[in-house]
């Protein structure tokens, strides 16, 4: 799978969709789900089908419907798209902290003053604020 492919596939209402269909669906129950168009959501699921992330049944009653589900595929992709995300997330808090620890050297032995040290934090919390929120 390239790069391209990749991000196709985990856009937030695709990995939404994947977390709703542990529990099979209907495509009416997600366009309800979710406050979109049944066409939308057939648009979503024939990508997720077409990666091998979703399977379909057909149940026939009065007439054939169509379920989905998450594949096992599927449920790994999204397991280890969250351990990549909770691993990148710990590794940007290190650096953080470790971007702070030279700032507060810095001020500490005098290489800034405590008017450019503020800026800098501020501008270090700026940047990582997004980090420490998660």
């Amino acid at each position: 799978m390239n790069l391209d492919s990749f991000a196709e596939i985990i856009s937030p209402l695709r990995l939404r969709i994947l977390e709703s269909l542990k529990e099979e669906k209907h495509p009416s129950e997600l366009a309800s789900e979710f406050k979109i168009t049944r066409q939308a959501v057939d648009k979503h699921l024939t990508l997720l089908y077409n990666y091998g992330l979703v399977d379909k049944r057909i149940k026939i009653s009065h007439r054939p419907m169509i379920f989905y589900r998450i594949t096992l595929e599927g449920e790994d992709f999204l397991q280890n798209l969250n351990e990549v995300a909770r691993e990148h997330i710990l590794s940007l808090r290190k650096r953080y902290k470790d971007e702070l620890f030279i700032l507060d050297q810095m001020l500490v032995d005098g290489k800034i003053d405590e008017r450019e040290y503020l800026q800098r934090k501020r501008n270090l919390d700026k940047r990582f604020s997004w980090v420490m929120k998660v």
